[in-house]
């Protein structure tokens, strides 16, 4: 399997990429507006077709990973691993001497683990609490 990875993806792959997994479907305009505010994005592509993507915003202080998808047909072959490998990378290669961020995603039931991988610990922990969230709908 040939697999390339590029830091481009176009709304449509990205609604494709949520659908394949079962993700509720957004709005064009809104995903328009999250992918031009990200400050990194990572695809992977086989034979022409988006089968993965991550992305990142990051403010300097928190840094927040966000939509890591593999296309089901394609999840446990390292594409999932690999993208991670490279949003940690950019956050690395963007840090000061001195520099401290907190990084941050929330992780799909069951799939912590994968994340655990990469250095991410399960909250609440001794200097962490709890991760909370909310939805929010007009």
């Amino acid at each position: 399997m040939n697999i390339t990875y590029a830091n481009m993806l176009t709304v449509e792959e990205y609604c494709a990429l949520r659908k394949s997994v079962e993700w509720s479907a957004i709005e064009e305009n809104v995903v328009q507006q999250a992918l031009s505010k990200s400050d990194f994005i990572i695809s992977a592509t086989v034979d022409g077709v988006k089968v993965g993507m991550a992305r990142l915003m990051t403010d300097g202080t928190q840094a927040l990973i966000m939509d890591v998808i593999v296309h089901p047909d394609y999840q446990k072959t390292g594409i999932g691993k690999t993208m991670m490998h490279k949003v940690m990378e950019y956050i690395n290669d963007h840090l000061y001497k001195g520099q401290k961020v907190l990084v941050n995603l929330n992780a799909t039931k069951g799939r912590e683990s994968f994340y655990q991988q990469f250095g991410f610990e399960i909250r609440p922990t001794e200097k962490l609490g709890m991760g909370m969230a909310q939805w929010l709908e007009k």
